[in-house]
């Protein structure tokens, strides 16, 4: 099955419904859009000068037969660059794909993460077995639908649901996105813990209309999960786990079990099978990707005998609750213990007055030094000192900074540099 055609099933029974609020564009709009599919698909590069705009160049492409591969402005326009110059250059049978996903590619020629109909019907349907939305009518959007995780999880996942978008479109301003959710009723909202972290400090006593948060993006710390559930109690939190390369949703962990162990991203979706291999999480369901696009070793090395190398070191507790514990590429030696940078944000973030922070690896002729950036209402020597009371004492930084700003990449993730 097409993936339009999946979506015109999901859509047809609320045509009298609003779809996107910001232009007043009707389910009735949007199931006219797939009468003139196509046989052959051509990949098109989707994008526009709003999200919503994006949005609807994504659903036409997708509805009209062709493989939406999106850009956006916010990545700069070398990215856009690239992104257009590798759809062309490359051969690729593309009659089942849906998505060509590329990665923000701050250096060199970005990955293309190519994604089947059946890849992101599979997705939609795992996700529906623990995300019921029925009794809600409105989702806001405010990331960039660069991100898979955002087209399905977000904006098609709402959509089979019936639910009116939101695509928040303004600079972001913790007590202006609080504003727009009372505005308009908003009772769906997905984004990082860093996000909603801050969220809850600039809320006090305003009323907070979300009835569904889900978390992800980013490793969640057990202090930080607990801080989010007591600033919204009305809300039901989940934390759930994918990645691009998985369509993108792997595993969730639901509200039921959030305040008892909100570090946890909970157990497999679906039919989504895991195992852990030399401290590595490894993936199998028909989520996996097709390939990277026009790179055949890049895809052998990233999917062996059908399992898919997530990258990310985890472990399991004895219930079966699944734990990222940080990226193996991203580990540091010291004295011949293993660190993850991840495990040192985690209680730098548990510090109050910490907003944000990214720890990295410093090569010197002595070895490698661990760093910590951060940013917030705390010097240097306390948070050294919050550290050692708090923290792994093996995994203490030798050099801790307090920044304006942390870098990022043009996809919005903090550089570890």
């Amino acid at each position: 099955m097409r993936l339009w055609e999946y979506l015109a099933g999901k859509m047809h029974p609320f045509a009298d419904r609003v779809a996107f609020a910001n232009g007043h564009i009707t389910y009735a709009d949007l199931l006219q859009w797939g009468r003139t599919a196509k046989e052959n698909r051509r990949p098109r590069v989707c994008e526009g000068q709003t999200r919503e705009a994006q949005a609807i160049a994504i659903l036409r492409c997708i509805a009209e037969g062709d493989v939406a591969v999106p850009v956006s402005a916010e990545y700069g326009s070398k990215h856009s660059g690239r992104v257009k110059t590798a759809v062309h250059i490359t051969q690729e049978n593309m009659q089942d794909l849906a998505f060509v996903m590329f990665t923000s590619g701050t250096t060199g020629t970005p990955k293309g993460v190519m994604l089947t109909d059946t890849n992101v019907i599979e997705n939609l349907a795992y996700i529906s077995e623990y995300f019921r939305v029925s009794e809600f009518r409105t989702i806001c959007i405010a990331r960039p639908l660069m991100h898979v995780a955002v087209i399905t999880g977000e904006l098609l996942y709402a959509l089979c649901n019936g639910l009116t978008v939101y695509f928040y479109e303004e600079p972001f301003m913790p007590q202006r996105v609080l504003s727009y959710f009372a505005e308009h009723g908003i009772e769906v909202f997905c984004a990082t813990p860093t996000l909603y972290r801050t969220l809850a400090k600039a809320r006090g006593t305003r009323d907070f209309p979300v009835r569904a948060g889900v978390l992800s993006g980013e490793i969640l710390s057990e202090a930080v999960g607990r801080e989010i559930a007591d600033a919204f109690p009305q809300t039901e939190f989940y934390n759930v786990y994918g990645l691009t390369e998985h369509s993108p949703r792997v595993t969730a962990l639901t509200p039921d079990q959030f305040r008892l162990r909100p570090n946890s991203i909970g157990k497999p979706i679906g039919n989504v099978r895991i195992t852990i291999a030399d401290g590595e999480l490894l993936v199998r369901s028909p989520c996996v990707m097709k390939g990277y696009y026009g790179d055949r070793q890049k895809t052998a090395q990233k999917i062996c005998d059908g399992w898919l190398h997530t990258g990310d070191a985890a472990h399991v507790d004895e219930e079966g609750y699944l734990y990222i514990d940080g990226r193996k590429d991203n580990m540091l030696i010291r004295c011949g213990l293993n660190i993850y940078p991840e495990e040192i944000e985690r209680t730098a973030k548990e510090c109050p007055q910490v907003t944000d922070c990214v720890a990295y690896g410093m090569p010197t002729e002595q070895g490698t030094l661990i760093c910590l950036n951060y940013t917030g209402a705390v010097t240097p020597a306390e948070l050294r000192k919050f550290l050692a009371a708090n923290g792994n004492l093996s995994a203490i930084p030798d050099r801790i900074g307090k920044v304006a700003q942390l870098a990022r990449t043009p996809s919005g993730k903090i550089q570890r540099k």
